[in-house]
């Protein structure tokens, strides 16, 4: 399913609300695609601190968050080697949170059954939960994931979060908004029987591992015994009771709508944009340097202000073009308009300090913000290779 020759593993990023997620709806998909060679991520959002407990043994730990958050912890890592040991993140944690913010945890919001059978939002999320915590800097850590993976596709739920759950809801805008900025193909996982499917993964071949994954998840599920007469069938009980069994395909809706995010850099631009990004910032310049030509010889009192003000603009305009256009050519274009008004109004610059001033400081900002390096650029970088028009390939 790529767009292109592929020139080395694909890289494909998961992202999914709480530990067994990954499983029970991705999970023979995550499997069949490491066989296949794919570089898998699993990037999970909380840590499922309100999952209940259903074994016995475990039932004195439902309730106290961090103990059931350090065994799904546990449980999450025995899952994943079943699957084939995919590469696994924390939201909010190294590898998928911006490098100049500290690290944080997302809480486990909770949730209700609400009177049609779909999960609501509890009536008690924690203050540093998922669904209370900014959705900028929930998206601005999917972004740093996909930026730290250099993920050619990003998959994770429908918008009503598969069953209503509020975290899994949230994760879904997050990804989505993550994966349109990064300009990453979005899929989304749905029923087979939807009939919205643009992609379906036969998953039968690796049920065995998906088995037994889900069978390290004895606090959240109860696996069916393997049938003798079909080997290859998959049913576990959830909590509320319901037997759910595993479908013989997996299947994912591309994100068609998607609308192309708006270019952040001048490099970004088509040539259009280009042209016009560097005729304004010539315009901008010829502006600056008309007013300082013209201003420059103010004071009030003995302050220059008239020579202080103008270099202001110039250090503003030239390195907030540097800062926004993270390209040297719109502060050249700037510099060039400060240049030509300058000459041109020469007979106004006059022969003393805030004329020498005026005439030597534009150069030495415009020299001193083309010269610095790229600070911050935190952006995926750009690489060769295929993007996946859907998260998996070969088996359909």
């Amino acid at each position: 399913m790529s767009e292109a020759p592929v020139t080395r593993p694909e890289r494909v990023l998961f992202v999914h609300a709480h530990p067994d997620d990954e499983t029970l709806v991705s999970g023979g998909t995550i499997a069949t695609l490491l066989e296949l060679g794919a570089e898998v991520t699993v990037l999970t959002a909380t840590r499922g601190e309100r999952g209940a407990m259903l074994t016995p043994e475990l039932a004195p730990l439902e309730g106290d968050g961090p103990r059931v958050a350090a065994h799904r912890e546990g449980e999450i890592a025995a899952a994943l080697a079943a699957l084939g040991s995919p590469a696994h993140r924390w939201l909010g944690g190294p590898g998928a949170r911006p490098t100049d913010l500290p690290e944080r945890r997302y809480a486990d919001s909770g949730m209700q059954w609400g009177p049609d059978g779909r999960a609501t939002a509890a009536d008690d999320a924690p203050a540093d939960s998922l669904t209370m915590a900014d959705l900028g800097e929930v998206v601005d850590d999917v972004r740093a994931a996909i930026r730290s993976t250099m993920a050619d596709a990003v998959v994770s739920y429908a918008d009503d979060g598969g069953y209503g759950h509020p975290d899994h809801v949230r994760v879904h805008h997050a990804a989505r908004y993550a994966a349109k900025a990064e300009e990453v193909p979005f899929s989304m996982i749905v029923d087979p029987d939807s009939g919205l499917a643009d992609l379906t993964v036969d998953v039968a071949p690796v049920r065995a591992k998906v088995r037994a994954a889900l069978e390290q998840y004895r606090s959240q599920l109860t696996v069916d015994p393997v049938d003798p007469a079909d080997p290859t069938a998959l049913s576990w009980v959830m909590p509320h009771g319901e037997r759910q069994v595993a479908p013989a395909v997996e299947a994912f809706r591309h994100d068609a709508d998607a609308v192309p995010p708006t270019p952040q850099t001048f490099a970004e631009f088509t040539p259009q944009g280009k042209a016009t990004a560097v005729v304004v910032s010539f315009v901008l310049g010829l502006v600056a340097g008309g007013l300082g030509s013209v201003t420059h010889q103010q004071t009030i009192g003995t302050f220059p202000i008239g020579a202080f003000l103008p270099t202001l603009v110039v250090v503003g305009l030239l390195a907030g073009l540097r800062l926004l256009s993270r390209s040297r050519v719109p502060v050249v274009a700037a510099w060039l308009g400060i240049a030509i008004a300058t000459t041109f109004l020469l007979q106004l610059v006059l022969a003393n300090t805030a004329g020498y001033v005026w005439m030597i400081a534009p150069t030495a900002v415009a020299f001193v913000v083309l010269v610095w390096p790229d600070f911050g650029d935190t952006r995926r970088p750009t690489r060769g290779g295929a993007r996946l028009s859907g998260p998996a390939q070969g088996r359909e």
